[in-house]
């Protein structure tokens, strides 16, 4: 055992010094690097859908006029490398690969589907708690689990960043409204190293761009969330939202729904979705929730069993918000919850 971790330091200490001078590099020569970074990624893939990945990767940037390009020029010269390079790590070794082995062998061990990624929703009087985000945490890592996701809209924010700063080798995104982006808030965010910020996007008002432009010049890299419904899809689908949030300088945009919304428009912006990445033509990763989280669920797991844990008590399991009930989700162990979910 102890072999082992020593290795596992020295994989780390090589894979920080790695990126870091690849950081550099690309300030440097962003196209050359961007590509040799591609490259070496296609040479130490393990596993068809690491490899799949890198060649879809490199076949787009055969493109020399992608905006990926300016995408990761922008990325190198504003985001702080520290930054960058712990979330890279903790999400990209940790999560996708050091915790996806262990993922597998708990899940051939315990006879279960385990999850990537743990969904938490936190809001004003419910009856989740910061302390009980902790506790699943710590269960989570001993399952494999390194990647956390909480959609934040009460007013412990500060108390949720804090709660962060103890687990140094998870990966956390924090969807918040730009209104929670406080001076406090902002100031804890910029500690810490292990942490994305999301910012919702209503597509009108100036409350997201400001919060965009105050990570920005802080060295944080910012992500925007957008909710789309039957009265805004026109200006999803004729590139409106996406020209927005590009001129804003987030790295990513999440276009998301109702899970319970009809699927004809989910298949709509998830097709949309691609051709954008296809275009490349924005810089600018894009996503849609439902179909993206799917396919990153059936990679590991070969079946979609994302885990949310609400505000209000409930468990919900796969992006249709299926329901656990008879659960008590403070008391109940995460092994025993995983093992009572039926797909």
């Amino acid at each position: 055992m102890e072999f082992g971790i020593k290795n596992e330091k020295i994989t780390k200490s090589l894979l920080r010094a790695t990126i870091k001078k690849a950081l550099a590099d690309i300030q440097r020569d962003p196209k050359r690097s961007v590509r040799n970074l591609v490259d070496l990624g296609l040479n130490f893939a393990e596993g068809c859908n690491q490899r799949e990945i890198f060649d879809i990767t490199q076949h787009y940037l055969s493109n020399e006029n992608s905006a990926y390009y300016k995408l990761a020029e922008q990325i190198v010269n504003e985001a702080d490398h520290e930054k960058l390079t712990t979330f890279g790590i903790n999400f990209g070794y940790n999560g996708c690969t050091s915790g996806a082995k262990l993922l597998r062998e708990k899940e051939a061990e315990l006879g279960c589907h385990i999850p990537f990624m743990l969904n938490f929703i936190l809001e004003n009087d419910g009856v989740l708690t910061v302390d009980d985000i902790e506790n699943k945490i710590h269960e989570g890592m001993e399952l494999g689990i390194y990647i956390y996701s909480v959609v934040c809209s009460s007013d412990n924010l500060t108390d949720l960043l804090d709660m962060t700063a103890q687990f140094s080798e998870c990966a956390f995104v924090l969807f918040i409204n730009p209104k929670k982006l406080t001076r406090e808030a902002l100031s804890r965010i910029i500690e810490l190293n292990n942490v994305v910020i999301s910012l919702h996007y209503d597509g009108k008002t100036d409350e997201c761009i400001n919060a965009v432009k105050q990570l920005r010049e802080h060295g944080c890299v910012a992500v925007v969330h957008f909710e789309y419904l039957p009265e805004n899809m026109n200006a999803v689908l004729t590139n409106a939202i996406t020209e927005s949030i590009a001129e804003m300088g987030a790295i990513a945009g999440v276009l998301y729904t109702n899970p319970l919304s009809d699927n004809k428009a989910q298949q709509l912006v998830s097709d949309y979705r691609v051709e954008v990445v296809r275009s490349q033509q924005y810089p600018l990763f894009i996503f849609e929730a439902k179909s993206d989280i799917e396919r990153i669920e059936h990679m590991f797991s070969n079946a979609e069993c994302l885990v949310t844990f609400a505000d209000n008590g409930d468990i919900y399991y796969t992006s249709q918000l299926k329901i656990l009930k008879s659960i008590d989700a403070k008391r109940t162990a995460l092994v025993d919850i995983l093992k009572q979910l039926k797909y």
